[in-house]
């Protein structure tokens, strides 16, 4: 459920859906101030993790390879109870799950929409 009471950034935004985000990107695209070169501050900050990596900085490492590579999928394990195809399922268990979701729509339906908070 939303919280009431969280901060709005400037403009009304939430902040904590997306406002932060968005300003690190407008900042990190900025040219940094007296670079001869003028490379943007993202760029910077790339290279210093780069030469944080040749260091032989374990941590820079690890950063370099998870934003090319990508960070490995974390492996979950999933237990299933009951497996049943969809005709092992009785017409009063198939009637029992439409309307149990039937409910939920109607209860989702008539909740107080969020939309107007922001």
């Amino acid at each position: 459920m939303l919280d009431l009471v969280q901060p709005l950034a400037p403009g009304g935004q939430l902040i904590g859906f997306g406002w932060e985000a968005e300003q690190l990107r407008i900042v990190l695209a900025e040219v940094v101030p007296d670079d001869p070169a003028g490379k943007r501050k993202l760029r910077r900050i790339a290279e210093k993790l780069v030469d944080a990596a040749l260091e032989g900085h374990s941590w820079a490492i690890q950063q370099v390879a998870d934003r090319i590579d990508g960070k490995p999928a974390q492996e979950s394990t999933v237990n299933v109870k009951e497996k049943r195809e969809a005709s092992d399922w009785t017409r009063e268990e198939l009637m029992a799950i439409l309307a149990k979701m039937k409910r939920d729509d109607e209860a989702k339906a008539t909740a107080p929409s969020t939309d107007s908070l922001n």
